[in-house]
């Protein structure tokens, strides 16, 4: 929530001074980064909003709504890769000479705070063992438009040395739609990693964190009965809430039952360290 909020706040600015330099300059690309940042701002306060709510209990909702996490995801992916289709609007209509004024500053800025606010959802998230799909949601939105903005600042530099009468005259008209298409393009594969993550987690597929698995696979080993053999463990993680299924073949003689409710708090125990939000179940074959 914290990084959110951070997030929200520094978007706002980042808006304010993007609409700005559009209405300076009048150049499409300038539109299209600051929409997108505009895009940050409201999914952000929704994220915050989530996060509030799937950590909550109630007698219809015993183990949270945590799901809400990766319908998040889902939705702010799709929206994102449907942005492309905002391009095409960059297509149409009478070409004007492009000014860039201001643009190369508010760029090089914009790219600077771009960067940084990726690195702090990103070292937000690792400190949670990157459970939030929603800060890599977050993540991903917020480098994708660093990424609009630093080829648009590429554009503006080398179309203020490209002189005028050359056969690339046109780019003086059209460099906006073409650089913005092009990045958006590169960056397509964030948002789409994201979507996949977030329906796996969604129709509860097993998470396949290769660390997340070796990590919960030594503390079942070592705290489980020593009566009991166990066969496979599967590990699903649905928004920030993780679950451990332990797959029980065969016991050595008589486990009581007591033994079990005392090992599976303990596996709790260990694994809230790094996954925090833990429920740990005993699945006998």
């Amino acid at each position: 929530q914290q990084a959110l909020k951070v997030g929200i706040v520094v978007n706002i600015v980042m808006v304010l001074a993007g609409f700005f330099v559009f209405f300076l300059t009048g150049l499409k690309a300038m539109f299209l980064d600051a929409s997108f940042t505009v895009i940050s701002v409201i999914s952000g306060g929704v994220a915050a909003y989530l996060s509030k709510k799937t950590v909550r209990v109630s007698d219809r909702f015993p183990n949270g709504m945590f799901a809400l996490e990766p319908i998040y995801a889902i939705c702010k992916s799709i929206f994102t890769i449907c942005l492309r289709v905002a391009i095409d609007y960059f297509a149409y209509g009478e070409g004007e000479r492009l000014s860039f004024g201001p643009v190369i500053i508010y760029q090089i800025a914009a790219v600077a705070v771009c960067l940084v606010l990726v690195g702090y959802y990103r070292a937000r998230n690792r400190s949670i063992g990157n459970a939030s799909l929603m800060l890599k949601a977050e993540a991903n939105g917020t480098w994708i438009d660093g990424m609009i903005s630093l080829g648009i600042g590429i554009v503006a530099v080398l179309l203020y040395f490209l002189p005028s009468g050359t056969p690339f005259d046109f780019l003086h008209y059209t460099g906006d739609f073409f650089i913005t298409t092009i990045i958006v393009l590169l960056t397509i594969k964030e948002p789409v990693t994201v979507l996949r993550d977030a329906f796996v987690e969604l129709v509860g597929g097993t998470h396949d964190d290769e660390e997340i698995s070796g990590f919960v696979t030594r503390e079942v080993e070592a705290h489980l009965p020593a009566g009991i053999q166990m066969e496979k463990i599967h590990v699903f993680k649905t928004g920030m809430n993780f679950d451990v299924d332990i797959f029980i073949g065969s016991t050595k003689g008589t486990v009581q039952m007591e033994e079990l409710v005392g090992a599976r708090q303990t596996i709790e125990q260990a694994l809230e360290p790094k996954l925090h939000i833990v429920n740990v179940d005993f699945v006998f074959e």
